[in-house]
């Protein structure tokens, strides 16, 4: 494995623990983070993130999550030794609702 995946298993895992339990923002609710990227050069960091709820919902909690990037910037950098810690951005991952839907048709479809 090499440096970056093993990065960015911690950051994910990391990520996961500020958003979920150090976040005191209230359009913030419960959110999955689904996958992190690291980019080569260490300056970017795409962060998936899954949010269940309505379209409002979900763009409240990621305005939310937009608004708490340095916050969580901070947190990440006394966690870890980078010489820069890369810019955040937050990325909607619709993949599980897309899978629950997928679910919910071939069950109606087992039915007929």
């Amino acid at each position: 494995m090499d440096r970056i995946k093993k990065i960015e298993i911690d950051l994910k895992r990391e990520i996961g623990f500020i958003i979920n339990s150090k976040i005191n923002d209230p359009r913030v609710g419960f959110v999955t983070v689904t996958d992190v990227k690291l980019s080569q050069d260490f300056q970017c960091l795409d962060i998936f993130v899954s949010v269940m709820g309505e379209d409002k919902i979900i763009n409240k909690t990621m305005d939310g999550l937009k608004n708490c990037s340095g916050f969580i910037k901070r947190n990440l950098k006394e966690r870890f030794k980078l010489r820069n810690m890369p810019d955040l951005k937050f990325i909607y991952d619709s993949s599980i609702y897309k899978g629950i839907r997928v679910s919910e048709l071939l069950e109606d479809i087992k039915k007929k």
